[in-house]
């Protein structure tokens, strides 16, 4: 969970509309090809070349949000090479390693899989410079999250610490993240992998269609967070980081010097207008443009300065 708040000044809001643009496309792109035919009877389109994609998380690279992922995105063509941790990491957001001199074990436990005993950001660090120290990869995908990503959660995402330190290292990125519903239960989300890793695949092939082979703007990561629905999501909404969480921690004293972390689930009315939390809860899909730029547009603070 790891991000910001996206202040909107006319440099945002431009990449904002070019996201916007990308995106309007390639639904349409996506609903005319519905209809498509063949030029000739039996003629196939022509394949597009799969894209070379890492693929990480911070529930560990044996979560089956991840593995579901994995699966769609090569049965769609690309290449897919796991770098993620070795256990879960959930709530870090971009931490990373940094005590130099320190030593770090990654492992390749299987052909196009290897785990780090790190956190998100460490895994695509190390991936960058040491399983694709040949090339970058063309995009970076992390996820699917168990449980959505969303508001002030995003903030402290592990899942959303990997897309953004894929972003800074210029890789175009995408965090995708499933839904988690209190009242449905955990099964729900593990029963909604396959479907998010299926949006997943084809949002990335509208994306290319749409950008011209380009998938998203130069500065640019996805955030992405798909319901749990009794059928199909309501569709795709483009939409800003809320301010509310669906679960907060709590410290309870446990003895001396010691609180134990429980969950608080609070009710708080979202007030961001076209919020991610707004657009899940009413089972849209929502897709959130991230910069990862954490400065504040035109900061007027008396005393700064003199």
């Amino acid at each position: 969970m790891s991000v910001l708040r996206i202040p909107v000044t006319r440099a945002r809001a431009r990449t904002l509309a070019a996201v916007a643009c990308v995106l309007a496309a390639s639904a349409l792109i996506m609903a005319s090809s519905a209809h498509a035919v063949p030029e000739r009877p039996g003629e196939r389109p022509a394949a597009v070349q799969g894209l070379n994609i890492m693929l990480t998380n911070d529930d560990g690279f044996g979560a089956p949000g991840l593995q579901a992922v994995r699966q769609a995105l090569m049965a769609a063509g690309h290449r897919v090479t796991v770098v993620a941790p070795a256990a879960d990491q959930s709530g870090v957001g971009t931490a990373m390693t940094l005590r130099f001199g320190a030593r770090i074990t990654a492992r390749q436990e299987s052909p196009g899989v290897w785990s780090v005993a790190g956190t998100p950001a460490d895994s695509v660090s190390f991936g960058l410079q040491a399983v694709f120290k040949e090339a970058k990869p063309d995009l970076v995908v992390s996820g699917s999250n168990f449980g959505h990503n969303t508001g002030a959660v995003a903030t402290h995402s592990g899942t959303v610490g990997a897309a953004i330190t894929g972003l800074a290292n210029g890789v175009p990125s995408i965090a995708v993240s499933t839904e988690i519903d209190l009242r449905a239960g955990q099964e729900a989300t593990l029963k909604a992998f396959p479907a998010t890793a299926e949006y997943l695949a084809d949002l990335i092939a509208r994306l290319r269609r749409a950008g011209g082979g380009r998938l998203l703007p130069a500065g640019v990561a996805l955030n992405v967070n798909y319901p749990i629905t009794a059928g199909a999501p309501r569709g795709t909404k483009i939409t800003r980081l809320g301010t509310t969480a669906f679960v907060l921690p709590v410290y309870q004293p446990a003895g001396p010097d010691t609180f134990l972390i429980t969950p608080r689930f609070p009710a708080d009315p979202e007030t961001v207008e076209g919020a991610d939390t707004t657009a899940l809860s009413r089972d849209h899909v929502s897709v959130t443009p991230l910069d990862g730029d954490w400065t504040h547009p035109a900061a007027r603070i008396p005393g700064l300065t003199r």
